[in-house]
């Protein structure tokens, strides 16, 4: 029999793993459940996964906690944005692998489509746009400059979903085959899962924000960028808001689906609700740094990306996003390779030596992102001698992230205009007490670890809550507790700056 309690049934979907959360009524999670997904790389390149295998992971996951807690009040998804699906409107059947947002297989094809004709008019108009946005005053204010001035920096990357997709439509005769019958249906993990749970095709602004198809200054798909990249509006999901009711889900007891948002939107929604000036760290395989700048979306500026923050009915809310490559990923190497037996040896290690011992690790494992997103630039340990000791290692690795992460705050704040006195933490990596403290001391900012360390499964409970309850969703967001308070102290990094530029200018 199962337990009788009024909760939330949360699905987390990313990349590796996928989560299913019973969320009580007060947010205290009931019972998690975790199940690994298996990705696949058929050759260099190429990251994909079993779309199928993806829905029946987190059928089994969703029907675990319901076979234990019964039918949930209602059910909130949030998820990995970049992965692209395609499949048959018609028999529901997937017509490729998922390709997941590490995948690279796209990067001539990104190339080219950013030298076409129209995107260097673009350019050429934005750098004018740019320069009068410097002299104009509150031209912060203006939408439409604010357009001009990220069509300035505007470039197609690799793993965008508009690229994965146009790749799709060349090389696979049963996609572009779909395309022309007008049975072809592009979606990101949330539309997926909807469509499995309630034969709907929809994505909603948050995740449509992250597929290059969208145009988050107007809140429609872009009739340019689509028209650019060849690819036709009537394959794409209808846009829907991060709360209110889909329908009942019958599989699982006709649960009502009342949230859907991407997994870093649900995060920094869980961390300041809808307040704009509210930035947060999500610390897991990698780094999302994001900050509310609230109503007029900001152009995007020094390598940080413009996106829908959160929308219901009239409110809406942009952000600025900037990404470190590898924080938990790069913990994981030291695992792999022995140095570190669990992630948790990680902050004891470098707190019981007084400094690395001039040893400097760039953690460059998967190249870097904001501002250089450059792929090529590679990992490197430097000043190693006899008397290196793993402690030295993993505090130089640590530093090496924090660094990273200090620089990414300081080109957000720049870029946004907002000062910035405290970051609110969250993730897994953020267990980590040493990295938090070096992220305060690099950055000089004081550093807020919320207590539930699962803000993007939290940030969908209060929205699903919320819209239950037909709260407007400035009402539905409660503030998280804290677990732990850092205050900054002071500290330059000098010679790991120097060697991380020498190696930007080799790799350029």
């Amino acid at each position: 029999m199962p337990i009788s309690a009024k909760y939330y049934l949360i699905l987390d979907i990313g990349t590796t793993t996928v989560k299913a959360f019973a969320y009580s009524e007060d947010g205290k999670i009931l019972k998690k459940v975790l199940k690994t997904t298996n990705v696949l790389f058929p050759e260099p390149g190429y990251v994909e996964q079993d779309p199928e295998k993806l829905w029946q992971i987190t059928y089994d996951a969703a029907t675990e906690i319901i076979n234990e807690y019964g039918k949930p009040n209602a059910m909130g998804i949030t998820n990995q944005r970049a992965s692209t699906i395609v499949w048959d409107k018609e028999t529901g059947e997937p017509l490729y692998n998922m390709i997941t947002w590490q995948d690279t297989r796209a990067s001539d094809i990104a190339k080219k489509y950013t030298k076409v004709f129209l995107l260097k008019v673009g350019r050429a108009f934005g750098k004018i746009a740019n320069g009068l946005s410097k002299i104009i005053p509150g031209s912060r204010k203006s939408k439409r400059l604010n357009y001009l001035v990220t069509m300035a920096f505007f470039k197609f990357g690799p793993n965008q979903p508009i690229m994965h997709l146009r790749w799709l439509m060349d090389n696979v005769d049963e996609v572009s085959k779909a395309a022309k019958d007008g049975k072809l249906a592009f979606g990101t993990i949330d539309s997926w899962i909807i469509w499995k749970m309630l034969s709907i095709h929809v994505t909603d602004y948050t995740n449509a924000s992250a597929t290059g198809l969208f145009d988050p200054f107007f809140l429609k798909w872009s009739d340019r960028l689509t028209k650019i990249v060849c690819i036709p509006k009537r394959i794409l999901p209808k846009l829907i808001d991060n709360m209110g009711e889909l329908g009942k889900v019958k599989i699982f007891k006709n649960a009502p689906l009342t949230a859907v948002i991407a997994d870093q939107q649900s995060s920094l929604y869980s961390a300041g609700g809808f307040n704009s000036g509210t930035i947060k760290i999500t610390n897991g395989t990698g780094t999302f740094i994001d900050i509310n700048v609230g109503k007029i979306p900001m152009p995007g500026r020094y390598g940080t990306y413009p996106m829908v923050a959160i929308k219901w009915r009239s409110k809406v809310n942009y952000l600025l996003e900037g990404i470190v490559q590898t924080t938990g990923s790069a913990v994981d190497w030291l695992i792999s390779i022995g140095i570190l037996s669990d992630p948790s040896e990680a902050s004891k290690l470098a707190e019981s030596v007084k400094d690395s011992d001039d040893v400097i690790f760039i953690p460059a494992l998967a190249g870097v992102g904001t501002p250089y997103w450059n792929p090529k630039v590679k990992g490197l340990i430097l000043g190693l001698t006899r008397g290196t000791r793993r402690e030295h290692i993993v505090k130089a690795l640590l530093d090496g992230i924090a660094i990273r992460c200090a620089e990414v705050l300081s080109i957000i704040e720049k870029a946004s205009g907002i000062k910035i006195s405290h970051v609110i933490t969250d993730g897994n990596a953020s267990r980590n007490d040493y990295l938090l403290q070096a992220i305060a001391d690099f950055s000089n900012k004081q550093i807020r670890r919320v207590e539930n360390l699962e803000g993007t499964s939290r940030g969908a409970f209060l929205l699903a809550k919320g819209a239950l309850n037909q709260l407007d969703i400035e009402k539905a967001w409660s503030e998280p507790t804290y677990d732990k308070i850092i205050d900054p102290g002071k500290r330059e990094p000098k010679e790991w700056q120097h060697v991380f530029n020498l190696m930007l200018r080799y790799h350029q």
